[in-house]
């Protein structure tokens, strides 16, 4: 009999030590693996917040989150449409096939710091947009009153031409040239002088033919 309890008593002792050393050699066999791969345990339909990190060269998302062991951040298709102006932003991720390396962009998480961000972003691009109108337009009138200036003034009472070096009233075979220094030259098949009042011709000499 007292063989028999030895044996029961050493049994017992041995059981716990057994149990522990399953308990801690199975999830230290894991470990390594899910270090390596740069992965993380994910319950199957558990909704993680990440943040998007930018576009890449051919337009796909590229996502970071607390559960990426991975240096850099992760490739992401996405249910919503994503520029660079959402850079910065959390979004909500879920994992194609349980893969926490494929993640999938599900939604953008509501802030209303960037929208209001985005709010003065866009009006501030419809003044910037307004300004360059108005810009336009006033370069366009400008350039109208040069041209004016360059050639009449309307006042509803006087009309002035003004040429730098000379002013030219044509129709057909007759003209009317105006020149800077000082000569006017009337041309044309016949030419009709009347005047109901005194017609007076003066100068330093008057020559006919």
């Amino acid at each position: 009999m007292k063989y028999e309890e030895l044996e029961i008593e050493l049994a017992v002792e041995e059981l716990p030590v057994a149990v522990n050393r399953n308990l801690t050699t199975e999830p230290a066999a894991d470990r390594p693996a899910l270090k390596q791969a740069g992965l993380s345990k994910i319950a199957p339909g558990e909704i993680i917040i990440g943040v998007l990190e930018g576009l890449d060269e051919q337009g796909n998302a590229r996502v970071n989150f607390a559960e990426n062991l991975n240096d850099e951040p992760l490739t992401a298709i996405s249910t919503i449409g994503v520029s660079h102006r959402q850079t910065g932003q959390q979004v909500a991720l879920l994992f194609a096939e349980g893969n926490i390396a494929k993640p999938v962009i599900m939604g953008l998480i509501h802030n209303p710091l960037n929208q209001m961000i985005e709010s003065f972003e866009m009006h501030s691009e419809k003044r910037s947009e307004e300004s360059l109108a108005q810009q336009k337009k006033a370069k366009a009138e400008t350039s109208a009153e040069i041209s004016t200036t360059d050639n009449a003034y309307v006042d509803g009472k006087r009309v002035v031409l003004e040429g730098r070096e000379e002013v030219v009233l044509k129709c057909g075979e007759a003209s009317i040239t105006l020149t800077k220094a000082g000569k006017i030259l009337i041309c044309g098949k016949y030419l009709l002088n009347r005047s109901t009042g005194v017609n007076r011709i003066m100068g330093g000499s008057v020559q006919v033919n």
